[in-house]
């Protein structure tokens, strides 16, 4: 009797939590310009009032998903700091829903036309490694708070004697640490697909250049919250001393460390950078992991949403020692990836001259401590953090010329 008590109150549990689903029903979602001190001030003054508030900034403008009963003060707010105000979605559930309506959950249907929860990713990449044995491996990086894998697919296509060849230069990447951006786990997927499956010769040559360590969620339970309970968190789901859940993990690396866009609130929505550095199990074994890799030259990680290839270091604008191999080789990647749609992205730069300051973030630490040659940090496109399904193919093309570029652009200033 005790044990039927007790996973019918398992069940009961898991029911609460899936009705729990934040649907954030006429949320609006507005776009602010203005002068800097005017954004920073109206930025602090909602949080004030609403510390879960959803915002993302750049250097001339920010951008706020407001709940309802705070529109009145949010309008006066702004008359004050005489900023101009855009709606962008005037109830950002549609968004949502239409984002959500398409997915599908069966792993054997796995496409590019849906967003997928993290055991489905996981499941694909389990799958690729049997359909491909010869190529592919999977690799555990490293462990999450609630005990999921950190996991990825290693891509090492043997000679034609059928021997893998082990002195490739490494090209590593790093997508889905934001939890809510979901279109970069899923265009690092479609990227994993291209690689095995094109006929392309370009892209096969990008594909047996390297030896690929390819990582779509590596804060895979913040995906899995993002996806199931509230679509904007960002953060972990380790539990602070005073109870409040999850830490940035990308302000949580040893670089730097909570110096800018930062918080030290463990219950801060956004921008908590932990108790320390590397206090979250996430980034403590992913940095491992990767302090572990011989021969490691690439090191790209994708977020969403800004249409802008950033480089080392995100806090300064001083500039690393090969910073102009960098972005001639971001040049290339972004003229390459402009040829697919007609999209060009902005950058190279750094983040502190293009977008904002921010410290402890994981591209940072890996050229800082590890000295990688070449480290980029692509923030893909969209608008309020969402991409159609439909379209993940179309970003997914541009990524795949991006990569060849940046693999062209290197070869020729003979980085390997």
């Amino acid at each position: 009797m005790l044990l039927l008590f007790f996973l019918h109150f398992l069940y009961f549990s898991h029911a609460v939590y899936v009705d729990k689903y934040r649907d954030y029903k006429d949320y609006k979602y507005y776009e602010l310009t203005g002068s800097r001190e005017g954004l920073e001030n109206l930025r602090k003054f909602m949080l004030n009032i609403d510390e879960n508030l959803v915002h993302s900034e750049s250097l001339n403008k920010t951008e706020v998903i407001l709940s309802p009963h705070l529109v009145k003060l949010f309008n006066d707010a702004v008359k004050k700091e005489n900023l101009k105000v855009k709606v962008l979605h005037d109830d950002i559930s549609e968004i949502i829903r239409l984002e959500k309506g398409n997915t599908r959950r069966r792993i054997n249907k796995f496409s590019w036309n849906a967003y997928y929860d993290v055991n489905d990713i996981h499941q694909y990449i389990l799958n690729t490694t049997k359909a491909n044995p010869e190529w592919t491996e999977l690799i555990i990086a490293g462990k999450s708070y609630e005990g999921r894998k950190i996991l990825g697919l290693r891509i090492n296509t043997p000679y034609e004697n059928g021997q893998r060849e082990t002195g490739k230069p490494v090209f590593f990447i790093e997508s889905g640490i934001h939890a809510r951006e979901w279109i970069a786990p899923a265009t690092t997927t479609y990227f994993i697909n291209q690689l095995l499956t094109s006929r392309d010769p370009d892209i096969r040559r990008l594909r047996d250049q390297f030896d690929w360590r390819i990582f779509p969620t590596v804060n895979p339970d913040g995906y899995h919250y993002s996806y199931n309970v509230d679509r904007y968190w960002r953060k972990t789901r380790s539990v602070s001393s005073n109870g409040c859940r999850g830490a940035d993990p990308n302000r949580n690396w040893d670089y730097n460390w909570g110096q800018h866009s930062a918080s030290t609130r463990p219950c801060d929505y956004q921008l908590y950078a932990g108790s320390k550095p590397f206090s979250e199990i996430e980034t403590r074994t992913l940095s491992k992991y990767i302090s572990s890799i011989d021969n490691l030259l690439f090191y790209v990680a994708f977020h969403s949403y800004a249409s802008l290839l950033l480089l080392p270091y995100s806090d300064s604008e001083e500039h690393v020692d090969n910073y102009d191999d960098l972005v001639q080789i971001g040049q290339r990647s972004i003229e390459y990836g402009s040829r697919v749609n007609g999209e060009k992205y902005d950058g190279p730069g750094t983040a502190a001259e293009t977008l904002y300051k921010a410290s402890g973030g994981s591209m940072d630490w890996v050229r800082y401590a590890l000295k990688t040659p070449l480290v980029y940090t692509y923030e893909l496109r969209g608008s309020s953090f969402h991409w159609p399904p439909e379209r993940i193919p179309e970003q997914g093309d541009e990524v795949v010329q991006m990569m060849l570029g940046l693999a062209d652009g290197a070869k020729e200033l003979g980085y390997y």
